[in-house]
């Protein structure tokens, strides 16, 4: 079997690079490991750097005032771009809409990609498949970043489903238990994804796990008979573009240390990645902008690390900042 381009994973990234290819004339190969197409371990938060991409209206949260809860104490934070929230099985869904009936794309479910070459690639089910371009959208443990020799650095990210309604996108932050983590409370449509994202060298599971439900006992939100789900997030970008072997979204580590965000930055890789294979003069400029905004953020993040003793005081003075547009737009929204 013989593909121009062979895709490897369905998440955001992966189903936006077929999106992108199914006008063309290129025959695409998606290959997925599950069943389903969509589920993960996400909050499942859109902000303004996801703009140029659309999404199933219908399926969306969102709001103009986000809740910061530092230490206990609540500060309120009006925004001027909305921040949006979306089940990933809804968006994983509304992608695959869009390209299930492309007649230039063939989709292989329950499929796992056992070897890498350079110009093919070995299948669980013995499968010999050709390919002139290779693209790796296979997140945070990606063959294809390991055939490529690429380090992995890595965050965590925890969080509680819970089967009920909300009404205000919460925050929290506590230096003592999760340092300069974070944790959230995500309304959804029929949902809240409640969790805490940190950094694993620094913060122990049950300290992070800890923060999370005094915060939530806070909130009296009853998490006893939630799911709880956990996930590694590869945040350590070391090129995206290697030779006929591109790597987009978590595979890429282009998932931000600082927030976690990483939609904006998986939609992007991919439609980049595609104006790249139809034009190897384009300089994919808007992924440009989410790698400089990620070391931004990075350099924030470095700064709150390096002095433990103020954390407290810093997020103080990050809180206020996050009061002007300015900064709320410096930082990404």
């Amino acid at each position: 079997m013989y593909y121009d381009v062979v895709i490897i994973g369905s998440g955001p990234a992966g189903l936006k690079c077929a999106e992108d290819l199914a006008s063309t004339n290129f025959q695409v190969l998606l290959i997925e490991k599950n069943l389903v197409i969509g589920p993960k371990t996400c909050g499942g938060g859109l902000t303004e750097l996801n703009k140029d991409y659309s999404f199933p209206q219908e399926k969306l949260l969102g709001f103009n005032e986000q809740i910061i809860n530092l230490n206990g104490r609540e500060y309120r934070i009006k925004l001027k771009n909305p921040l949006q929230t979306i089940d990933r099985y809804d968006l994983g869904q509304y992608q695959l809409a869009k390209i299930e009936n492309c007649p230039n794309i063939i989709i292989k479910r329950e499929t796992t990609v056992t070897q890498i070459f350079n110009d093919h690639l070995i299948t669980d089910k013995n499968e010999n498949i050709a390919f002139k371009y290779l693209i790796g959208a296979d997140g945070v443990n990606s063959l294809v970043r390991k055939y490529l020799g690429l380090k992995t650095k890595i965050m965590m990210g925890v969080q509680y489903i819970i089967p009920q309604k909300y009404q205000q996108m919460i925050w929290f932050l506590n230096p003592h238990l999760i340092k300069t983590g974070y944790g959230w409370i995500f309304p959804h449509l029929n949902f809240i994804s409640a969790g805490v994202f940190y950094d694993p060298k620094i913060v122990e599971p049950l300290a992070a796990k800890t923060a999370l439900h005094n915060f939530l006992d806070q909130y009296l939100i009853d998490y006893h008979n939630a799911a709880f789900e956990a996930a590694p997030i590869n945040y350590f970008y070391q090129g995206h573009c290697f030779s006929n072997i591109f790597l987009v979204g978590g595979a890429a580590g282009l998932t931000s240390k600082n927030t976690g965000e990483g939609i904006s930055a998986a939609l992007t890789s991919g439609a980049e990645t595609v104006k790249y294979l139809l034009n190897n003069r384009y300089r994919f400029p808007k992924l440009k902008r989410i790698l400089r905004l990620n070391k931004r953020k990075e350099v924030i993040l470095n700064i709150f690390n390096r002095l433990p003793l103020l954390q407290t005081l810093l997020f103080k003075i990050f809180i206020r900042l996050l009061r002007r547009h300015f900064f709320q737009k410096f930082y990404g929204n």
